[in-house]
């Protein structure tokens, strides 16, 4: 089960930002539903709950959050709610997390030593991947890849790893690759330009050919607040709607993904 951008603190941020307007701007960024308070969290909190019933109601092999689960990435107070509200999924369901640009962009872009020293002591490993069933899960830091001079050691680190890891075979009984990240590659071509949605030249190239060297098929990605699917030969690129305030549209939902020996297959969910 995918969830993203439950970004506890965005709607209060967004209103004061257009004070109060509820139209789209021109870049369609919409403004937080009517009556939402104008501070703290208590309409991303409510959403995060009600998608949380459906994880306990569905019980899944495992979550995992597509990252910007906080509006700000040292504000202390919306990340500690946000991780006492995952206190309701029981033990016998992981919770995995993903790295998203509020979460260790200090100016909502760029990944320092100490934004990302502050995010792996309140959501453990950036990088890392796990085995269910019959796939092998890879997770990364997209962040770095948007802004890599920002903290040019960790950007080098994550490469050589995931060049490692990709590299290594599957195991038996394993049959796909299936990757996470909070932004997309791209949105609808790799040849688009480069915007606040993707992730820019020649780094998106380097990463699309690097995914599909080694047989993946599946990135799925948060970041769009909105459900974009992006193709690339066999690659596709899936980016799921957010928990918290949508754009474009769109409704707050979540994203069910089905892996058998022979497939992987998905599903976006309205949140009841």
């Amino acid at each position: 089960m995918i969830l993203a951008d439950p970004q506890f603190g965005i709607a209060a941020f967004l209103l004061e930002k257009h004070k109060g307007r509820t139209t789209p701007n021109h870049i369609g960024e919409s403004v937080a539903p009517p009556g939402t308070p104008e501070s703290g969290w208590p309409y991303e909190a409510e959403r995060l709950d009600r998608a949380i019933t459906v994880v306990n109601e569905l019980k899944p092999d495992f979550v995992i959050v597509l990252g910007d689960m906080v509006m700000h990435w040292d504000n202390e107070q919306q990340r500690a709610d946000l991780l006492a509200a995952f206190k309701q999924v029981p033990s016998s369901i992981p919770v995995y997390w993903v790295p998203g640009n509020h979460d260790v962009g200090f100016d909502f872009f760029s990944a320092t030593d100490e934004t990302l020293a502050s995010y792996r002591k309140s959501f453990g490993d950036d990088r890392y991947s796990f085995t269910v069933g019959p796939s092998r899960f890879i997770a990364f830091n997209s962040v770095l890849f948007d802004r890599p001079d920002s903290a040019p050691g960790e950007y080098e680190a994550q490469m050589s790893w995931l060049k490692q890891e990709l590299a290594k075979p599957l195991a038996p009984g394993v049959h796909h690759t299936v990757a996470f990240a909070h932004h997309p590659l791209f949105l609808r071509d790799i040849d688009e330009k480069d915007g606040p949605f993707n992730l820019p030249r020649p780094g998106r190239i380097e990463m699309v050919e690097l995914l599909a060297a080694h047989g993946v098929k599946y990135l799925f990605t948060g970041h769009t607040h909105a459900n974009i699917l992006g193709r690339h030969g066999d690659l596709k690129v899936v980016a799921t709607s957010a928990i918290g305030v949508s754009r474009h549209g769109h409704a707050s939902g979540y994203r069910l993904v089905k892996v058998t020996p022979d497939a992987v297959s998905h599903s976006f969910h309205t949140l009841p």
